[in-house]
């Protein structure tokens, strides 16, 4: 019976896992959300996250060291760009993306009063592939270590630390984007804005000190779970465990 309890209380907790919320910084939108992997911080930097065809998953984060700090001196201004990209990386994706998943963390960096994306001033491009409106992000307020949640909302808003995660899956816009990555082994990450003479950009303000330089290069994983696989997984569990108690 113990042995029956042990199997049925790991199931139990399985579940849970599936069903239950992996804090908002930390959960990729790829795969209906996923933990991001193992070396990138609760906020900071860029995150790039990314599925391939075949499901193997590539992630990197930028540190936030190296990212833009000023005014735009040209339109679209560079926020960063992610390196490493080899051949032996995009290799194992399958040909392509079939979801990215792209995180910001900034502290608002409009001089001027009122929130730096206010409606449709500002767009995230990535290798030129346009991947929406600054103000149309779920985004959540953090501390500056990113581990106490204060709020969440949309958009990043005025004076305040947020970080939000870009989405996209559109079949076209990731053929290019996949295919520009081959040609460069790199990610640019560019913010393009209607009105760049009067913001003032800053992607390290707001972050704690130790999270400054957290970055890792792309690394793959294997093959991401489907939800099913999990919950075939729990039920093997249960099964396996009756059979136990049956016997004994």
């Amino acid at each position: 019976m113990k042995y029956y309890k042990l199997h049925a209380a790991l199931a139990l907790a399985l579940f849970s896992g599936v069903a239950s919320a992996t804090p908002f910084t930390i959960t990729s939108p790829i795969n209906g959300g996923q933990a991001v992997s193992t070396g990138v911080s609760e906020i900071g930097g860029v995150v790039f996250d990314a599925l391939g065809l075949n499901n193997t998953r590539v992630t990197s984060q930028l540190a936030a060291s190296t990212l833009f700090t000023g005014f735009a001196s040209g339109n679209p201004l560079t926020i960063g760009t992610q390196t490493g990209f080899t051949g032996a990386i995009t290799g194992l994706l399958g040909g392509g993306f079939s979801e990215v998943a792209i995180r910001f963390t900034l502290f608002d960096g409009d001089s001027a009063p009122g929130d730096f994306d206010a409606g449709t001033d500002n767009t995230l491009l990535v290798n030129g592939v346009d991947f929406g409106f600054w103000s149309g992000v779920s985004s959540e307020r953090t501390s500056s270590d990113g581990l106490t949640s204060i709020s969440t909302g949309i958009g990043f808003g005025d004076n305040i630390l947020s970080t939000g995660w870009f989405f996209n899956n559109d079949a076209t816009a990731l053929a290019t984007l996949f295919s520009s990555i081959t040609g460069t082994t790199e990610v640019v990450f560019r913010l393009n804005d209607v009105d760049p003479g009067d913001n003032f950009f800053d992607f390290t303000q707001g972050v704690d000190g130790s999270l400054i330089n957290t970055g890792q290069g792309p690394t793959t994983g294997g093959n991401v779970p489907e939800p099913a696989s999990l919950t075939l997984f729990a039920m093997g569990l249960l099964g396996f465990s009756w059979l136990r108690r049956k016997s004994a």
